[in-house]
C-alpha cells in the first residue's frame, strides 16, 4: 500500500513539472512574440517617418538652353531666361576642383571689368551643392547668381547630361537670346578670356 501510494505521489509530482513546464514555455513564446512586435512597430514608425520627411528631390530644367535650376543657397530660382538680352557666360565649377582655384577670381575680375555688358553666372556641379564655402573664397557670392546643379549622377544633370562633361571646369558661353555660341572645356586664364569674348560677342577692354 504504501509503495502504491508513493509511486502515486511521484507520478503527480512529475506531472505538475511537466504542466509548469508547458506554462513557463508558452509563457516564454509570449514574451518573445511581445518583444518582437514592439520591435517591429519600432520599425514601421520608423520607416513612417524618414518617408514623411524625406526630402523632395529638387526639380527644374536641365536642357542646355532652357535651364532652371535652385540657386546654391537659399529658395531663389536661376534660369537661363534671367539673363536674355545680353550674352551670358555659365562657369561651371566644383569644390574638388583645382583648376577652378585659380581660373574662378580671373572669371570674376573680368566680369567686374566689363560691367554690366556681359552676364556671369556661376554653377556648381558634380558636387551635391558643397561649394558654398569656394564661393565665398572666391568673392563670386553676391557678386554673381550661383545656381546648384541637379539631376543625373552626383548633381551633374546640366553639365554631364547636356554638356557631356566629365570633368571641371566648364564654361559654356551663351547669346544675347539663350542660344549656346560656345563650349569650353577645361580651364583658360582672363587673357583668353577676354579674347573668346571679342571672337564671339565683339567685345573690347
Amino acid at each position: 500500500m504504501i509503495v502504491v501510494m508513493a509511486r502515486n505521489s511521484a507520478g503527480q509530482r512529475h506531472k505538475r513539472e511537466q504542466v509548469k513546464a508547458v506554462e513557463q514555455a508558452r509563457a516564454k513564446r509570449i514574451t518573445q512574440i511581445q518583444v518582437w512586435a514592439g520591435v517591429s512597430a519600432a520599425v514601421v514608425g520608423i520607416a513612417a517617418l524618414g518617408f514623411l520627411t524625406w526630402p523632395e528631390p529638387e526639380v527644374g530644367s536641365i536642357e542646355a538652353e532652357s535651364w532652371d535650376l535652385p540657386a546654391l543657397v537659399g529658395d531663389e530660382r536661376i534660369a537661363l531666361s534671367d539673363f536674355e538680352g545680353k550674352p551670358t557666360v555659365a562657369a561651371f565649377f566644383a569644390s574638388w576642383c583645382t583648376v577652378c582655384e585659380g581660373e574662378i577670381p580671373e572669371f570674376l575680375a573680368v566680369s567686374q571689368e566689363i560691367g554690366n555688358d556681359i552676364n556671369f553666372v556661376g554653377i556648381n556641379t558634380q558636387d551635391n551643392g558643397r561649394g558654398g564655402g569656394d564661393a565665398d573664397k572666391w568673392g563670386i557670392t553676391g557678386e554673381w547668381k550661383i545656381a546648384k546643379d541637379i539631376g543625373g549622377r552626383s548633381a551633374s544633370g546640366l553639365s554631364m547630361d547636356a554638356f557631356g562633361a566629365r570633368d571641371m571646369p566648364l564654361t559654356v558661353f551663351y547669346d544675347e537670346t539663350g542660344s549656346v555660341a560656345h563650349v569650353l572645356r577645361g580651364g583658360i586664364s582672363a587673357d583668353q578670356l577676354l579674347d573668346l569674348l571679342e571672337d564671339l560677342f565683339g567685345y573690347t577692354a
